[in-house]
């Protein structure tokens, strides 16, 4: 019982804070927090010959405290979000369109993991938090984003796009993730012509649902990439 659980994580919490040590094992997303993640062990064996592997983040994730605590009130209230700590690997996404739409195009694909974890980050300039979570506890990803070129744009924007995309690439280790680009968005690459402003995500979803829908050729190579 998801709200039972929270309750018990508390009260573990306030006995850890009365000098009793607490060890809990757990794979439900309930009892983890990044208030705490100094206290979070991943515990997984891949092979035989490597053995069993313990990540586990013991440094300061954020600069300071008020970057912490922007980014738990704005970014990490979903709590789908705290799947990533279980998953074989994390695919972080720029928003609630490409969450609906991603996964959808690859079940039609027969390429869709349920091992794999797929993160709203809420917005473009929020990926780079995610990614330094991601390296400190040596976990691999992939990263979705749009190039934000579209036609219109104003230079000022694209330069400012263009920012965004560089701090994305500045901060992936390449030992633990990559990044797939959209050009120059995920509307544009399922061929959306029209212009729509909100239920984006809605309205995306029907257009892959129509029986007129083609993916290209281009944008299947690209899922069947992230779901490899």
């Amino acid at each position: 019982h998801p709200q039972a659980q929270k309750e018990l994580f508390s009260s573990l919490v306030a006995l850890s804070n009365e000098e009793s040590q607490i060890i809990l094992c757990t794979h439900s997303s309930s009892f983890l927090g990044l208030e705490y993640h100094k206290s979070i062990c991943i515990v997984k064996k891949e092979s035989v010959t490597e053995g069993t592997k313990v990540l586990q983040c013991t440094d300061e994730l954020f600069a300071d405290s008020e970057e912490k605590k922007r980014f738990n009130l704005s970014y990490w209230i979903n709590p789908d979000r705290s799947e990533l700590f279980f998953a074989k690997k994390v695919i972080l996404l720029e928003g609630q369109t490409d969450k609906s739409v991603i996964p959808l195009l690859a079940k039609k694909l027969n390429t869709f993991r349920y091992d794999y974890t797929l993160i709203d980050c809420g917005s473009k300039d929020t990926i780079p938090q995610y990614i330094n979570l991601l390296n400190k506890f040596r976990l691999k990803y992939i990263i979705v984003y749009d190039k934000d070129h579209q036609t219109g744009k104003s230079p000022d924007a694209i330069a400012t796009a263009d920012k965004s995309s560089k701090l994305i690439e500045d901060n992936i280790d390449t030992n633990l993730g990559k990044a797939i680009v959209f050009i120059n968005d995920i509307e544009e690459e399922i061929g959306m012509t029209e212009k729509v402003s909100s239920n984006k995500a809605y309205v995306a979803i029907n257009h892959i649902e129509d029986e007129a829908f083609q993916i290209s050729e281009t944008l299947k190579e690209k899922i069947e990439e992230i779901f490899k």
